[in-house]
């Protein structure tokens, strides 16, 4: 094995019977020899094996192989054309690419399939099998175009019967069973058939709920020929993998993929332009065509007829407001615990409305806040004198400005006192027969005769509440207290009423609770704290909000329609002695200083700001404040003494006028810290006992 072996041998064998032969032998002594085969077949080989073979019948036959150690041909060349790679066994690795391959045909790079000039054959692969080599094969695909224009230029993939089971056209749409879709989506199918799902699988659900499917179909099995829908965890009868025909076990319409969990679906039914709405709770139970539409109507729970728009079958629950040709629907009036008490009054054409004091027809307006009932009285209750209280009562005419003494009424004497009044009644808090000390009890007379009422004192039984089956305890929303009796005792509180309400506040005077009376019930509750226990406090009751003022400087306001508290300093430097008169013009009036002073403060009731500050000619605290329709009276006040000098003040322009003996209380010379209200005599009427 050196150089000397190197060398060409060339043996003719001329002849021989041995063969021709040239041997190719290098300095490794591993000779490669060619031989000329009797057929004039050149052979190259390797000692015993065949490498390649080159023929010389063009005609027929193989003119070119390539064999492996064993003979087999790895590449052979056929006469006919056709060339053979690994056609027996191996592999075949094109492009560039270090590793090896374990596939039949593995190629790094591109590859182009074009069909052969001048050959309208198309371009395509196609799939056999049991190697199966000719044919169209068990699938194929290919190219159809260019030659073909608009939405039949397409790539395919075919069955072996050259039925089209996807295609994509030169636009971009994709076609499933169809040659020629017509939408960027178009799937063809049959009876059942005829559907898609998306799934999102339980391993990838976080929810732990396991597969998610959600599903649109068209043809029904068992059901219809022409329906479809889309549904959640639903299929189309057939849920076995497609295509198979296998339902499931149940054969039941719709079923569930994922028993677990519940279903929801949408049926189209064209014939007959019909809608439905179904849903499955998670336990399997059926909830079949919930909702409708048919023939231009909605059904809840029943299918439409046509005869209404809308159908239900079962109780319907309106949570706001209910319109019928753009109007209100004059149905039943909201129904509330504020409005306890009241009963239903005819308005006509108008409507029905519950009855509110004073209102007499819902057409002319008499709902609002100024005129929900119409003042034409008043009383003031109680008072002092020196260190005498009084149990005595006047009654004021509004409309010819004269008061009436109507004698010792209330059942206790009452000094620093204050009041609530409901639409039929008035209430004095704190009554205590004495000058001063605390209170608990709460004295009541009627407005329409002013007479005092002995019912509904401090006694509370938890199955006694004016309203047969209804428990404030639970219904109203409050802890109950009993009666009319405060939880606290109270000297000096104050007191404001919430007139559409219907309720009463009474805070401060030794408690911070806050009690609050509902007037329909005569029954005392505790709501929100308002967190000052001082005495010595003004009140005053607006349309949505009531105003308290402590002798301690604090101020706050109580919303009615939640009863919560806020801090507001509304009236500057009052100190409680001073008191507020309502109105209902939006605004009320309240002295702004300590006791015996002139300034006074015009209030917005809404939001609490000041609309105007001034002086009032004579100096006055202690002061018993009557609310009237469009003006109100002070009906006697603290000057240094207590007295009876009376005022009437205007709303409409804030004038204060000094009136005479005619308007003055009467049964006892001075009185102060008393309790005034107002009533409506056309409502008082109507229960007069």
């Amino acid at each position: 094995m050196a150089n000397s072996d190197k060398e060409i041998l060339i043996t003719p064998n001329r002849g021989q019977s041995a063969l021709p032969e040239v041997k190719y032998v290098g300095s490794g002594n591993d000779p490669i020899t060619s031989k000329v085969l009797d057929d004039n077949t050149i052979s190259f080989e390797s000692g015993t094996n065949q490498l390649f073979t080159i023929g010389t019948n063009v005609t027929s036959g193989n003119i070119f192989t390539v064999s492996d150690v064993s003979g087999v041909p790895s590449i052979a060349v056929n006469a006919n054309g056709r060339i053979d790679l690994a056609r027996y066994k191996g592999s075949v690795n094109v492009g560039y690419n270090r590793n090896t391959t374990d596939k039949t045909l593995a190629v790094t790079g591109k590859i182009h399939i074009t069909n052969p000039i001048g050959n309208s054959d198309r371009a395509e692969i196609h799939f056999g099998e049991e190697g199966v080599v000719t044919g169209t094969g068990s699938m194929y695909i290919g190219y159809d175009g260019p030659n073909k224009g608009g939405n039949e230029n397409y790539w395919f993939v075919r069955n072996e019967s050259n039925t089209d089971v996807l295609t994509a056209t030169y636009g971009g749409a994709v076609g499933i069973r169809t040659v020629n879709p017509r939408t960027m989506l178009h799937l063809t199918g049959g009876h059942t058939t005829t559907q898609f799902r998306m799934t999102l699988p339980s391993a990838s659900n976080g929810g732990g709920s396991g597969d998610i499917h959600m599903q649109m179909w068209v043809s029904e099995g068992n059901r219809t020929w022409d329906a479809g829908g889309i549904g959640m965890n639903v299929s189309n009868y057939n849920t076995v993998t497609f295509p198979t025909a296998s339902n499931s076990s149940d054969n039941g319409w719709f079923p569930r993929l994922n028993s677990s969990i519940g279903a929801a679906y949408i049926r189209f039914i064209p014939n007959g332009g019909y809608m439905s709405f179904s849903t499955v709770n998670n336990d399997g139970t059926a909830y079949r065509d919930q909702v409708s539409i048919r023939y231009g109507c909605l059904g809840v729970n029943v299918v439409p007829s046509g005869s209404y728009r809308i159908q239900v079958q079962g109780d319907v629950n309106v949570t706001g407001k209910y319109y019928v040709n753009g109007q209100e629907a004059s149905g039943l009036p909201t129904q509330d615990n504020k409005t306890r008490g009241s009963y239903l009054v005819s308005d006509g054409s108008n409507g029905a409305f519950w009855q509110y004091p004073g209102q007499i027809a819902q057409s002319t307006g008499v709902d609002s806040w100024r005129y929900r009932s119409l003042i034409t009285h008043g009383y003031i209750s109680g008072g002092y004198k020196g260190s005498q209280p009084w149990r005595s009562m006047n009654k004021t005419w509004h409309h010819n400005d004269t008061t009436m003494y109507t004698g010792e009424q209330v059942d206790r004497a009452a000094s620093y006192c204050d009041g609530t009044w409901s639409d039929f009644n008035g209430y004095i808090h704190g009554t205590v027969n004495s000058y001063a000390g605390n209170s608990s009890h709460t004295s009541s007379y009627n407005l329409h005769t002013g007479i005092c009422r002995n019912q509904g004192d401090g006694r509370f039984s938890q199955y006694s509440y004016g309203y047969e089956g209804d428990n404030p305890r639970t219904v109203m929303g409050y802890n109950v207290t009993g009666g009319w009796q405060m939880n606290a005792g109270r000297n000096d509180c104050g007191c404001a009423t919430a007139q559409k309400e219907q309720a009463g506040y009474i805070t401060g005077g030794g408690s911070s609770t806050t009690n609050k009376l509902h007037f329909a019930t005569e029954i005392m509750y505790n709501t929100n704290n308002s967190g000052d226990s001082g005495d010595f406090v003004a009140g005053c009751g607006m349309e949505t909000r009531s105003y308290f003022s402590w002798r301690n400087s604090s101020q706050k306001y109580i919303q009615h329609s939640n009863d919560s508290w806020s801090n507001q300093g509304f009236a500057g430097n009052n100190r409680g002695w001073c008191k507020a008169l309502p109105t209902k013009w939006g605004h009320f009036y309240i002295g702004t200083s300590n006791n015996v002073t002139t300034p006074i403060r015009k209030v917005r009731g809404s939001d609490g700001s000041a609309i105007s500050s001034y002086n009032r000619s004579r100096a006055a605290g202690e002061e018993n404040m009557e609310m009237g329709q469009d003006w109100g009276y002070k009906l006697g006040d603290f000057d240094g003494q207590q007295n009876n000098h009376t005022e009437k003040w205007d709303y409409s322009n804030d004038s204060i006028t000094t009136m005479g003996f005619a308007t003055r209380p009467k049964g006892h010379y001075g009185q102060s810290s008393a309790a005034c209200s107002s009533a409506a005599g056309a409502v008082t009427v109507t229960r007069n006992t």
